[in-house]
């Protein structure tokens, strides 16, 4: 498996070409699932992307098709570029460019084009991450190209209130937060994400068909669709982050076919109330909010519920407590409101737990997949901390690489600093991918001159690492 970076706008690559294991986290579907356990919205301008014709809609879903996407520099120039002849000016600037990776931003070269797009993403299930694309003529022809603009409202709090007539037995607090797709705060998460193996791919494919199939009109009876992904394991691994990402690029992926995309992000511990059976009503007002977003067919709502174990821990679990009856009307709640929520094919609910073993196992068993999301090993590990550095080097804080580090790893891997990175990456192992992010930070900070080279942030990040780990070691202990 090949793991690509990319470091200063240049197409380039860290990876190893030597088989990797295969992740250990296991995809459980709905057949196999092995697990137990007010404000109002305004108006926003449409986003348009080229008509698809009858053959490109019909196979969408294969994993060797090319999306191609172009990101504009304004709202403005939405409407001028949602025809397909000036999709296809996008379609004949990717045929002359030479190196093209997956998921990696293009050098736009083309000066008036630069003018309009700020990023072009070309991008295939068909290949890892970061992977160098080998594209046909006719790839190309075939390809989608998604045209957006990106939102920076930022997110809007949603009120939560029982009754509102009686300010004495009913409190008011942040129930949600919604984000007007793409926004500018979550489009450069995806690129950031780094995994041992294809589970964005994975999720991204697996998503977008289960929300076609919903718009097709499947009979939910038939095919056992609910519309709900579970991400889990330990904390700082990216898994609400994922969730984020994936909602953006189904917000591009699908906006002919919605015309506003909205991210609901609940928060959880809103939903519990000091007065007796009132979460279970704080739930319902939530949902109800959520259905009434959804009753707008040209809407697309994704619904992240993060740390989603306080609102679905086991019931059985939960009558070993003093008064567990509330909780259980929660765990009640959250399931019902689920079940009515399927009715409606735009909705998608993401969820994350850090505990999956407390969960309810009839949340658990409602799940379309329920995906395990560990720390990285040290080929991703060696990548995090790349990109990292690269960014150092992008905002000149440090001097600049070796040139052969950056055009031809795969040849020279005799490089000292690339040796040095790859040792450090494996003393990783057990951290997670946010803590593997904070370390090139915790190594400048120990650098002893303004402006380190290279080796010098080398040098101090060894050190950091050695810190971490027995931070680590004492707090397991």
């Amino acid at each position: 498996m090949e793991i690509g970076v990319e470091a200063n706008g240049l197409n380039r690559q860290i990876c190893e070409t030597d088989n990797m294991s295969a992740s250990d986290a296991s995809v459980h579907t709905t057949a196999n699932k092995g697990m137990h356990g007010n404000g109002v919205l305004q108006p926003v301008s449409i986003v348009h992307v080229q008509p698809a014709d009858e053959d490109q809609e019909s196979n969408c879903g294969e994993s060797n098709l090319i999306h191609i996407e172009v990101r504009l520099r304004s709202t403005r120039n939405l409407n001028a570029f949602s025809t397909p002849d000036k999709c296809n000016v996008f379609k004949e600037y990717i045929k002359t460019v030479e190196n093209i990776y997956n998921w990696r931003p293009l050098n736009i070269e083309d000066e008036v084009l630069a003018l309009t797009a700020d990023r072009i993403v070309v991008c295939s299930a068909k290949y890892s991450d970061g992977q160098r694309l080998v594209l046909e003529n006719d790839d190309i022809r075939l390809a989608k190209v998604h045209i957006y603009a990106v939102k920076d409202f930022g997110p809007m709090p949603q009120d939560l209130k029982i009754d509102e007539s009686d300010d004495t037995t009913s409190s008011s607090s942040i129930g949600s937060h919604h984000h007007e797709m793409p926004c500018k705060e979550f489009e450069d998460l995806w690129e950031v994400l780094v995994y041992d193996d294809d589970i964005k791919s994975e999720l991204l494919s697996y998503a977008y068909a289960l929300l076609q199939l919903s718009d097709r009109g499947a009979n939910s009876n038939v095919l056992a669709i609910n519309r709900l992904i579970l991400l889990h394991g330990p904390p700082g691994t990216g898994k609400t982050t994922v969730c984020k990402a994936l909602a953006q690029r189904l917000s591009i992926r699908l906006s002919n076919r919605y015309k506003r995309s909205i991210f609901v992000e609940v928060n959880s511990h809103s939903l519990f109330s000091k007065w007796f059976s009132e979460s279970g009503k704080l739930i319902g007002k939530l949902f109800e909010e959520i259905q009434e977003l959804a009753s707008h067919t040209n809407y697309l709502v994704c619904v992240l519920i993060d740390e989603v174990e306080s609102l679905t821990m086991g019931r059985n679990a939960a009558f070993s407590g003093a008064d567990p009856s509330d909780s259980v009307r929660a765990v009640n709640a959250v399931l019902t409101q689920l079940d009515k929520i399927k009715r409606f094919p735009n909705v998608l609910v993401l969820a994350t737990s850090n505990i999956s073993t407390a969960l309810d196992s009839a949340f658990v068993d409602r799940t379309d997949i329920c995906r395990m999301v560990g720390n990285p090993s040290s080929k991703a590990a060696c990548v995090i901390l790349a990109s990292a550095i690269a960014e150092f080097q992008r905002i000149k804080v440090i001097t600049e690489w070796p040139k052969l580090f950056l055009n031809n790893v795969e040849n020279e891997k005799c490089i000292e600093e690339v040796e040095c990175l790859k040792r450090l990456a494996g003393e990783c192992a057990g951290l997670s991918g946010r803590a593997i992010r904070k370390l090139p930070i915790l190594a400048y900070s120990k650098c002893s001159e303004d402006k380190p080279c290279v080796k010098q942030l080398l040098h101090s990040l060894e050190k950091a690492i050695k810190d971490v780990a027995i931070s680590h070691t004492v707090k397991q202990t």
